[in-house]
């Protein structure tokens, strides 16, 4: 017994079992019978010696052995499907491929600076980079989706799982719109936050609980709040519904720059564990995505 009998079409039928827990909806969604799909999987809950989804009223369940083999399923399929697109890639003559994500504080100090080196050299690798907060970025990462990420590594996730090569240091700050009555003020007290409308990240989120314990410390009782992750949202609803917002520090500035946001002048930062590069330890990284990946390193 063993999996050496599982395909990639076995695979994908134990991540939709998985996802939709009905032997019926996945049974239409690859075009068999109910019944097959039911043998399906007991030939492969036999080959591998384990039951993988307890039967209820309801549906499927993944037990405990069939949650693992629905995480590494994942991962082979993404894995699987990459190559089938670096094949394309390569019979086409092209650069490869990487795709990589980041928080969005190195955007302009680490990300575009490497990104503008490799294209110097490899103009024609395909580029796919995903924005996002650093524990969404590390499930991907875990899945194989992203070659490595631009971020930190949540609490909640086994430090040992990953390479970490620390790059920077991340603060954040207040800012709101040009014409926001706060906007042309010198020094802004803790009064001044109170009863005003914000716009931030999700609750759940590592950056939020940053947030809220700043907002906590000093008192501040917003008059509302607006959660998201959108950051053209969070633009919008700065620029239109005069809501405060909570941005990075080199984000920041650069809005500000160009006229967009002010940086409100605030005692105090509020700051962030360092942020850093994070691959899959002991994962081979294809040529393209090595070479993006020493970029960073070498940041």
């Amino acid at each position: 017994m063993g999996l050496d009998g599982f395909k990639l079409r076995h695979l994908r039928m134990l991540v939709a079992l998985n996802e939709h827990g009905k032997l019926g909806v996945v049974a239409e969604m690859f075009g068999v019978s109910q019944p097959a799909l039911s043998r399906t999987l007991n030939e492969l809950e036999h080959m591998s010696g384990h039951q993988l989804f307890e039967r209820h009223n309801r549906g499927l369940i993944a037990t405990a052995q069939g949650e693992v083999i629905v995480r590494h399923a994942k991962m082979l399929l993404a894995e699987a499907q990459r190559a089938e697109y670096e094949m394309v890639v390569a019979a086409a003559g092209q650069g490869g491929s990487v795709a990589f994500g980041t928080i969005m504080t190195p955007a302009s100090d680490y990300v575009a600076p490497a990104l503008k080196r490799l294209f110097e050299t490899h103009p024609t690798i395909d580029v796919s980079i995903t924005v996002g907060s650093s524990d969404v970025l590390l499930e991907d990462v875990l899945s194989r989706r992203l070659d490595f990420a631009v971020c930190r590594i949540p609490s909640g996730m086994n430090p040992l799982w990953f390479d970490h090569i620390p790059l920077g240091k991340e603060t954040l700050r207040v800012v709101v719109a040009v014409n926001h009555p706060l906007a042309d003020k010198a020094e802004i007290t803790e009064s001044d936050l109170r009863q005003q409308s914000w716009v931030l990240q999700p609750h759940g989120s590592f950056l939020r609980h940053v947030v809220d314990d700043f907002i906590r410390r000093h008192g501040i009782v917003p008059a509302s709040v607006v959660s998201t992750s959108d950051a053209l949202l969070t633009m919008l609803l700065m620029l239109q519904s005069q809501r405060l917002g909570i941005l990075a520090e080199p984000v920041a500035r650069l809005l500000e720059k160009h006229g967009l946001l002010r940086v409100l002048s605030i005692a105090g930062d509020i700051s962030v564990p360092d942020f850093g590069l994070v691959k899959l330890k002991d994962r081979e990284l294809s040529a393209s995505a090595e070479l993006l990946y020493k970029l960073f390193e070498s940041a």
